[in-house]
């Protein structure tokens, strides 16, 4: 995938894709993001232009370290879009064996894919991935010392013109000797702009499992950004592409990708509207809805208000206690026990919440202080 999707620097290219144009365009890209490979076939069909490359390295940056993603039997075809003469199509198949290589053994792995394969459009005339898609039966990863591992199956990636969509089931990662640190059934994540040209977003899960008392086993949230406009959030989004395929760590894309989606949004000073807002786990249910202004000057770069409706605060009660009377969990955070204790009466048994995010980063449930901003 790194290696298809690294290939990002494509001059214009005539409208026959032969093997010697196909050829110098994955040369010039490779040397340009340090990834070797030695091609072992080259054939040309219909206009296609096919390769296959063993000891194919390709550096992941952003990590700390030196690791290189490395494969063999990679299969890239190459062809010009008849619809759109300026999209270059780049398909990929990835082996079913691949490893991480690095100095330190902690960061080795040993990489398990099952059907890993995609495409991505490029933009001859932009310079830029146009758009990507990518599939997976099954993704895996196994450090052979420790054998902490992480998997998912039923990977799919939709990075299009339109909309960003993001889903996978059956997720698993552990630390050492497999002790098992989490788990989700299902997540689908959608980024797509609403009627009048502003971003949205969709995200949901099922079946989380975390090694604590509170499992956030069910989430949805639906968001609007009502500032930050579809065409700018776009080639935001379209950069972390590039990022990510190119062999970013994807926390630190993810961290690029909020930073400049936040100063876009502070142009405006127009609210992210938390529309849907439900977390269901362990016998509690919580729904709600809120709005957070950007500011330059808040200490969390937000200020805002989220309402929520509590079912099941018997049950946190049981487990953290009163202001009065904490269990051990509860004197451990004192200001949950504050802020669950603020909780007024609501419809057919909810408690009510009504959450506040101060400029000074204070936060207070119902009017009643529970946590001080930083440094206070």
């Amino acid at each position: 995938m790194c290696l298809s999707a690294g290939m990002l620097a494509m001059p214009g290219i005539a409208s026959a894709m032969d093997v010697n144009n196909a050829r110098q365009i994955l040369q010039k890209v490779m040397a340009q993001h340090d990834v070797t490979a030695t091609e072992t076939s080259a054939t040309s069909h219909d206009g296609i232009a096919s390769f296959h490359y063993d000891n194919v390295h390709v550096p992941l940056g952003g990590y700390e370290g030196d690791r290189d993603l490395v494969m063999s039997n990679v299969e890239i075809n190459v062809n010009d879009d008849k619809n759109t003469p300026r999209y270059v199509s780049i398909d990929f198949n990835l082996p079913e064996q691949a490893s991480i290589s690095a100095q330190e053994t902690i960061n080795q792995r040993n990489l398990t894919m099952h059907n890993a394969r995609g495409t991505v459009t490029w933009n001859t005339q932009t310079q830029s991935p146009e758009g990507f898609t990518g599939f997976a039966n099954f993704l895996g990863a196994d450090e052979p010392v420790s054998r902490q591992h992480w998997l998912l199956s039923d990977l799919k990636i939709s990075w299009l013109t339109r909309k960003v969509d993001l889903a996978w089931k059956d997720a698993e990662w552990t630390g050492p000797n497999r002790e098992k640190m989490g788990a989700m059934k299902s997540a689908e994540l959608s980024l797509y702009p609403d009627s009048d040209g502003t971003t949205r977003l969709d995200y949901a899960h099922d079946g989380m499992w975390l090694p604590g008392l509170f499992q956030p086993r069910t989430v949805r949230l639906l968001g609007h950004a009502t500032g930050v406009k579809w065409t700018s959030a776009r080639p935001i989004l379209q950069q972390g592409l590039s990022d990510l395929l190119s062999g970013m760590r994807p926390s630190l894309v993810r961290n690029n990708i909020a930073n400049a989606l936040w100063h876009e949004a502070l142009k405006t000073g127009k609210p992210i509207d938390v529309e849907k807002l439900y977390v269901e786990s362990r016998n509690l249910e919580a729904a709600g809805t809120g709005q957070f202004v950007p500011q330059k000057n808040a200490a969390y770069g937000f200020q805002g208000v989220l309402d929520l409706d509590l079912v099941g605060r018997e049950q946190l009660e049981y487990l953290l206690g009163t202001p009065k009377s904490p269990t051990i969990l509860g004197a451990l955070f004192p200001p949950a026990v504050d802020g669950l204790a603020a909780g007024t009466p609501g419809k057919q048994g909810t408690s009510k919440y009504k959450l506040q995010l101060l400029a000074d980063g204070r936060i207070t449930v119902n009017g009643q202080r529970v946590m001080n901003g930083p440094g206070r």
